[in-house]
């Protein structure tokens, strides 16, 4: 029997397939907008002009991200552009950075956007929005910086570079199975995040050895959308991602990738069902193992060596994730280090076993206790 359950819907209109780019003067009259300024990158700048030319009567201008700088600074030369350009909206075409911008544009000037996604990291659908790091860093939550309308057309992901895709994907798979095990899973999303894991497990392999085939690239960006737009709140995988990638300026979605099969190997004994669902959607035996072996199999770092953090920095990081507040399945407790740092153990023992090893996960660690094949070694590797 099916029990009670909440499901809250999003109001964002998703436009999904082949040629749905061709949609966007359609949108654009649907909701009313004339006046739509493009934000692109330089990589997607000519798409940008692609649409520039096919709703020339409804286009202001195009404004390209610079890719780097202060991320206020980008964002006012932004907001001044719109302004001049009298804009009513704003057209974003790219991944998580662009829309990112896009998002905060939205809640802080109420300008909103139609997202045209060309990758899978699914930053379009979360009510959060952020730019920037440290001191130089903003963000928020807030409904009213979700796009008014989302399209996902298979064919801008055909020049996203293997790597890029492999990485990309697998911050979508961090969505879902942190999902699965979030404490308000329901039926609803349950059966479609389980779904979510299945073909990105399933298309990631295919998008990597053959990145033009362009039924994987759908199955692909299917179920990063899925991943995207049926999500529960993030546990323990996505605390230290985040906050780790932040402190060290490393690469966004190749920290969710890396983390990923540490969190749920650590998860195993506390969350079961959500790991009998992950095993089953990946094809392995343990769900850890599987999404480890995944990474493997799609060219990714298993350790973050492999993104330039140095065996120095691991204190640092564990104390910057010991100052975060996150729900997980397994109790994240606090213990006295004989340093007196006070750190998250357990937390930081999934920081220090990816960052140390990069080694295999999923089976039993010398104490028997199931989630790590062996303890963190003192080296990064």
């Amino acid at each position: 029997m099916t029990e009670n359950f909440v499901y809250q819907s999003q109001a964002v209109r998703v436009l999904f397939g082949r040629g749905t780019l061709q949609s966007v003067p359609a949108e654009l009259e649907l909701h009313e907008r004339s006046r739509a300024l493009i934000l692109c990158t330089h990589s997607s700048r000519p798409t940008a002009e692609r649409v520039q030319a096919a709703a020339s009567g409804r286009i202001a201008d195009i404004h390209q991200l610079a890719p780097s700088g202060d991320a206020r600074e980008r964002l006012a030369r932004l907001v001044d552009h719109a302004k001049r350009k009298n804009a009513d909206c704003l057209l974003v075409i790219g991944g998580g950075s662009p829309i990112g911008f896009a998002k905060t544009v939205a809640a802080n000037a109420g300008l909103r956007a139609i997202a045209v996604v060309t990758t899978y990291s699914g930053s379009e659908m979360a009510a959060t929005w952020s730019i920037g790091a440290g001191p130089d860093r903003m963000a928020g939550e807030d409904d009213a910086c979700l796009p008014l309308t989302a399209i996902y057309d298979p064919d801008l992901t055909l020049s996203l570079p293997p790597r890029t895709s492999a990485a990309s994907g697998m911050n979508a798979m961090a969505h879902a199975v942190e999902t699965l095990y979030g404490p308000d899973i329901n039926p609803v999303v349950e059966s479609l995040t389980s779904k979510a894991v299945e073909l990105l497990g399933s298309s990631l392999p295919r998008v990597v050895d053959r990145p033009d085939d362009i039924a994987a690239r759908t199955d692909a960006l299917y179920g990063a959308w899925l991943a995207a737009a049926f999500r529960a709140q993030a546990g323990v995988e996505h605390a230290l991602a985040q906050r780790v990638r932040q402190a060290f300026g490393l690469d966004h979605a190749h920290c969710h990738a890396i983390f990923t099969p540490y969190a749920v190997a650590f998860n195993a004994k506390a969350a079961p069902h959500a790991m009998e669902l992950i095993a089953r959607a990946v094809g392995a035996k343990d769900a850890g193992r599987g999404l480890y072996d995944l990474n493997v199999r799609i060219g990714l770092p298993t350790g973050l060596r492999g993104l330039g953090m140095k065996e120095a920095d691991i204190p640092k990081a564990v104390d910057i994730v010991a100052a975060g507040k996150f729900v997980n399945p397994r109790p994240v407790s606090r213990d006295r280090r004989p340093d007196h740092a006070v750190v998250p153990r357990r937390a930081a023992a999934v920081l220090k076993h990816a960052a140390r090893t990069g080694r295999r996960c999923g089976g039993r660690s010398r104490s028997g206790e199931k989630g790590y094949s062996q303890t963190a070694t003192s080296r990064i590797e």
